[in-house]
């Protein structure tokens, strides 16, 4: 397990900012376009193809290319030795030491640094100011 400093954490900020961010918007994107898939191949089988068809192969086309992005960002971002604890909120930790103890730094998407830590165990609510 890769462990970070504040500094290097902080460094890799921008990168795991544009990873999380894209896996949040994937993630909110995805329900959807598996309905509007869903919708799209009922539609064609229901008229036998012709355009029906093609938007259905368009819808699943989409629908595909969204679940390889979000896989692809997703192992990135675990390449990078971030753990991902929360989609939809972009909550992510980097495993850290501090006074000896493992801990982990703790970043929300839509904050500005890495300014928090818990605990291992301890998740969002035990979070404290560094």
């Amino acid at each position: 397990m890769k462990t970070f400093t504040h500094a290097e954490a902080e460094e890799l900020l921008p990168e795991v900012r544009r990873l999380v961010g894209q896996i949040a918007q994937l993630a909110q994107m995805i329900p959807e376009l598996e309905d509007d898939a869903r919708i799209q191949a009922y539609e064609a089988a229901r008229s036998g193809g012709g355009d029906a068809g093609e938007r259905s192969r368009l819808s699943e086309s989409g629908l595909s290319d969204a679940q390889l992005s979000l896989q692809s960002s997703l192992v990135q971002l675990d390449q990078l030795g971030v753990v991902l604890k929360d989609v939809q909120s972009g909550l992510a930790d980097f495993p850290s030491y501090r006074d000896g103890e493992l801990v982990e730094l703790c970043w929300k998407l839509g904050e500005d640094s890495v300014a928090h830590w818990h605990r291992v165990g301890e998740g969002f609510a035990g979070r404290k100011p560094l």
